[in-house]
């Protein structure tokens, strides 16, 4: 189960599979906009709520808030939806840009989110061993089709705690080293060959922030500028991870500008502010 809100006040969007996280999420954020509400009166704290004549004094300053923010939530639990996808915002296909340091939580939920859908799942991915077992631990059953795009000479060492006999697993070695113009066209051919009416296709694109150090930004522009309108063409679900510590804000600004969605994977919510 995912829970999703969006605030009516402005562009933030919270989808969490935690009942409890979305409240808190909520209450924090409601608190960002009607903070000022809360003042000193003595040696207590106070709030009056400008949606309505609810006010009250407390002595603990962390209890004045906290009730403040359940107050602020009452009045907006009727937006909380559930059973809800990241992917319906996008009528089931697009290109998400998340930021999320590696191998973090957040990045890990939303493999997960972005895999449990679709009847075949491409990951490019230097950690062929972990995205495997996670799948193996966290999805219900595996999808109709895995397949893991990878310069490894070795994918599969380190699985050997994974019984992938009866996965449908296909690892593609790309060839001759890492080349944009040949990871592209490889993922392109990927598609063509396993693509087709009714199939829900999920393409986990794990190397963006590699290709960002590696390459000149102009270069990573125009190969992400043609991978996506690939995906687009194919009604794919491209989920694209980013370390905010690999380069500035203006980098991720403008790579983002190639995006249907933007979001923060945090350890167990996805943020959006656009």
């Amino acid at each position: 189960m995912v829970y999703r809100w969006d605030c009516s006040r402005c562009g933030f969007t919270v989808w969490t599979g935690l009942e409890g996280a979305i409240r808190d999420a909520v209450q924090s954020h409601l608190l960002e906009h009607d903070g000022r509400a809360l003042y000193r009166d003595g040696f207590r704290i106070g709030w009056a709520c400008p949606h309505c004549s609810e006010s009250a004094l407390r002595h603990d300053e962390d209890t004045a808030v906290e009730a403040f923010g359940e107050h602020l939530f009452s009045h907006v639990e009727g937006r909380v939806r559930s059973g809800t996808h990241v992917a319906a915002d996008l009528a089931g296909s697009g290109n998400v840009l998340l930021a999320s340091p590696p191998n973090s939580a957040g990045m890990e939920n939303a493999l997960v989110h972005f895999a449990a859908p679709c009847d075949v799942v491409l990951l490019v991915t230097s950690d062929v061993a972990g995205r495997l077992r996670l799948l193996d631990q966290r999805l219900t059953s595996w999808p109709d089709r895995t397949i893991v795009l990878t310069t490894s000479d070795q994918p599969l060492a380190g699985v050997d705690d994974v019984d992938l006999s009866r996965v449908p697993l296909e690892i593609v070695k790309l060839e001759g080293g890492f080349s944009l113009p040949r990871l592209g066209e490889t993922i392109s051919r990927i598609i063509d060959e396993h693509d087709g009416p009714d199939v829900r296709f999920s393409v986990s694109f794990e190397v963006l922030s590699e290709i960002v150090d590696a390459f000149e930004l102009e270069t990573v522009f125009r190969f992400l500028h043609l991978l996506t309108r690939r995906l687009e063409t194919a009604d794919a679900l491209g989920h694209f991870y980013f370390s905010p510590d690999v380069r500035s804000g203006p980098t991720l600004n403008l790579l983002g500008e190639l995006f249907d969605l933007q979001l923060e994977a945090e350890s167990d919510r996805f943020v959006s502010t656009a």
